[in-house]
This record gives C-alpha cells, structure tokens and sequence, in this order.
C-alpha cells in the first residue's frame, strides 16, 4: 500500500486486529453500536481518502 504521510497498510492492519480482539469481549448490544461507529469511521476515511488521490 502506498504511503502519503496519511496512512500505511501496516497501520490499518493493526487497528483492524485491535477491533478484532474488542468485539471478540463485547456483548451483541455494545457490539452492534460498535459497529455502527466504525461503519461512520470507515465511511468518513473513505471520503477522506478519495479527496486526497493523487493523479
């Protein structure tokens, strides 16, 4: 994955394992609200990654 100051594979992957390992503790309430936030996240980080394509 390219680097552009702004994100790194090795980043996202760790913070993936990181929601892994929450989810794995939390009950289908406090997950299901979880994952509502980090869709918003995800959804947002999207946004802010395709205003920032270099051509």
């Amino acid at each position: 994955m390219t680097n552009h100051g702004y994100y790194t594979g090795s980043l996202f992957m760790r913070e993936l394992q990181c929601l892994e390992e929450e989810y794995t503790q939390l009950d289908l309430d406090d997950m299901k609200e979880m994952i509502k936030e980090d869709i918003l996240l995800l959804e947002k980080a999207m946004n802010m990654l395709s205003e920032n394509k270099f051509y």
